[in-house]
């Protein structure tokens, strides 16, 4: 039979953290995912925009911007998130994958117009 002590577990604030620290990277991670999907309709989009309007290279480039920008994103958000500010790092973790998307979106509509 088991002592009283060997069966409670005791908080601990490390153990926490880190698993907190998990949830968040692997929420990253799924994020990173569904605005890189976007990113990949949007290269698909800009592509044919390309070939049926006869547009240079340049129209690329927001969409690039995206591909290199969220990542810093993420990166700072993961800093904040390590400050013990995780509302506000997921906050604005979600807010800017929000905000890159529409930011696509835009642009393809206002390339191809609708």
């Amino acid at each position: 039979m088991m002592k009283n002590d060997e069966k409670l577990r005791y908080y601990s604030d490390a153990e926490n953290t880190k698993g907190a620290y998990f949830l968040f990277v692997g929420l990253q991670v799924v994020l990173l995912l569904v605005v890189y999907a976007f990113v990949y309709t949007s290269l698909v989009a800009v592509k044919l925009a390309i070939a049926k309007y006869h547009l240079t290279f340049m129209a690329y480039l927001p969409v690039v911007f995206v591909l290199f920008g969220y990542p810093v994103v993420l990166y700072k958000t993961r800093l904040m998130f390590r400050k013990n500010r995780r509302l506000r790092a997921t906050a604005w973790m979600l807010g800017w994958a929000a905000v890159f998307i529409v930011f696509l979106y835009a642009f393809v509509v206002q390339l191809v117009g609708s």
